[in-house]
């Protein structure tokens, strides 16, 4: 049996317990992850640092705060989410009890990616965890000393058999992808997506895929160009450029395209300094090979800004492509790059024809300070996310669904959402063994008066107060039992002629009437 193998049935072994179900438990384990991100802080910005050359800030920005209010987020409302969740009901079900109660799927098996590997990784581990589930958590292999730091670390924190970490690389995820789980959770591009539906696919099992793509940004000719290119550029060269939700390129009006080039180089220098390559702010690519796809994409197009870089340290300096054509190497895939190609558009019309002719994308991003072209971006694109004069924050409002459409992915995670993705909404109904009466209407033999019946009490939903239910139950079991009772003799005696009284207006009658007795 491979280590793969062993590490999906002990944790299926463990989940068959029961003990992960458990809220105190639940609970128990989020906060000794949450005392993992305190404790050991210094670990995992060393590895990162390694791995992405982040500095310690950054890690702890863009890393592990989230996480940290993520856990207190799930912590605080675990009680909340896990309850029976009552529904609306219709007149046929009113003494019953209707409620949906979210149980554990099961074994979860969480891919993570390398650009950010705290946060895609334990984000939807924290969601696991407080689902009642037990999870397979497997790094992104990229982050080489990452990876080895959560292997290490987190069985010392979190119980080791429900939630084991398993290294490695392509083989290594081949053979979990092999294994049965009830849910798997993948981040990352569209490419492998597909080969992790293929292989959910033997087995039935859903999937969640975070994935990515060419993230537009429009800035309108109407908006403050100057704040809005520093907050473009802010987002567009974090983490070097290595962020799903990035802007992958701009459209603008050519009448303002050098104005955003200037002010681009202006935020890319109060960041990152004259020199971002000394700048501990301003990371380094992964590895050599994204450093070459990167590079290849620079060849058919004009360079504005920057352009600088260096293979032997996976640099590549902030740079800005000017006048690039749709058809150029860099428009035609991710960059997930510290590239930013501007495309020239003559207005909102063309922006949005452009957008919708490629695949939706992850996040798209509209700069305006007229609101009407930000309603027309939302009602006439479709995106994961759409943020407008801003870049990358959405990501971090844990009380909105984060995730994609299409070929940017399915399924959303985040707070509650990450949740209910994780956990089996089971429709639940209590009836008891009385009432019966009312039931005559749905057993054979069928008759048009009981089909009238049945449409109006199935049809009508209810939405009451306790009273109110209290008063409509002692109604209904009074009309129900009347009303049968002199249906059924009509049907016996009278002749089968269609001209009978509907059953609302026979229900009329008697709800005005024993209304009327309920009041006295």
């Amino acid at each position: 049996m491979s280590k793969e193998q062993q590490a999906v049935a002990r944790a299926r072994k463990a989940f068959e317990t029961g003990r992960s179900k458990s809220l105190e438990h639940r609970i128990r384990q989020l906060k000794n992850l949450q005392r993992l991100f305190i404790e050991k802080q210094s670990v995992i910005s060393d590895a990162i640092k390694k791995d992405l050359n982040k500095s310690v800030v950054g890690t702890q920005l863009y890393e592990t705060l989230g996480l940290e209010g993520e856990i207190g987020l799930a912590i605080k409302k675990l009680k909340e989410w896990a309850a029976p969740r009552p529904v609306e009901k219709n007149l046929m079900t009113i003494s019953d009890t209707v409620y949906i109660k979210p149980e554990p799927l099961g074994v979860v098996l969480i891919i993570g990616a390398w650009n950010y590997p705290w946060a895609v990784t334990i984000q939807p581990l924290i969601g696991a965890i407080a689902a009642g589930n037990a999870a397979v958590v497997k790094p992104s292999e990229v982050c080489v000393h990452t990876a080895k730091v959560m292997e290490d670390l987190l069985p010392l924190y979190i119980d080791k058999e429900l939630y084991p970490v398993v290294t490695g690389g392509v083989s290594e995820t081949q053979e979990l992808l092999r294994q049965r789980f009830d849910h798997i959770f993948y981040t990352g591009n569209s490419v492998v997506g597909k080969l992790i539906m293929e292989a959910a696919a033997k087995h039935l099992t859903p999937v969640t895929l975070e994935l990515g793509g060419k993230s537009p940004c429009y800035i309108d000719r109407n908006c403050d160009i100057s704040i809005a290119c520093r907050r473009v550029a802010w987002g567009k060269y974090t983490n070097c450029g290595q962020t799903c939700i990035a802007p992958d390129y701009i459209l603008c009006d050519p009448s303002i395209q050098d104005r955003v080039i200037e002010e681009v180089k202006k935020a890319i220098k109060e960041f990152y300094t004259d020199n971002p390559k000394t700048c501990p702010d301003y990371g380094r690519i992964i590895n050599q090979r994204h450093f070459k796809r990167i590079i290849n994409m620079l060849e058919d197009s004009t360079i504005a800004v920057g352009g600088d870089n260096d293979e032997s340290d996976c640099y590549i300096a902030p740079t800005v492509l000017r006048d690039v054509k749709p058809e150029a190497k860099v428009m035609q895939e991710e960059i997930f790059g510290p590239l930013l190609p501007i495309l020239s558009v003559s207005g909102l019309d063309e922006a949005i024809k452009f957008i919708n002719k490629g695949e939706k994308p992850l996040a798209l991003y509209v700069f305006s300070s007229d609101n009407k072209v930000i309603t027309r971006m939302a009602d006439d694109t479709s995106s994961g996310g759409l943020l407008a004069n801003d870049c990358l924050v959405h990501f971090s409002v844990n009380s909105l669904p984060f995730g994609g459409v299409g070929n940017s992915g399915m399924g959303c995670y985040h707070g509650k959402y990450s949740f209910d993705q994780l956990s089996h909404l089971r429709g639940c109904l209590i009836k008891q063994l009385n009432m019966e009466g009312v039931n005559s209407m749905r057993y054979p033999p069928h008759t048009p008066k009981k089909l009238g019946w049945a449409r109006f009490f199935i049809l009508q939903n209810v939405d009451l107060g306790w009273v109110g239910r209290m008063v409509l139950l002692a109604v209904l079991a009074v009309v129900a039992a009347v009303v049968l009772k002199v249906s059924r003799r009509r049907e016996k005696h009278s002749p089968r002629d269609g001209n009978h009284q509907r059953p609302q207006d026979i229900l009329s009658r008697h709800l005005c009437h024993d209304t009327i007795l309920l009041q006295f």
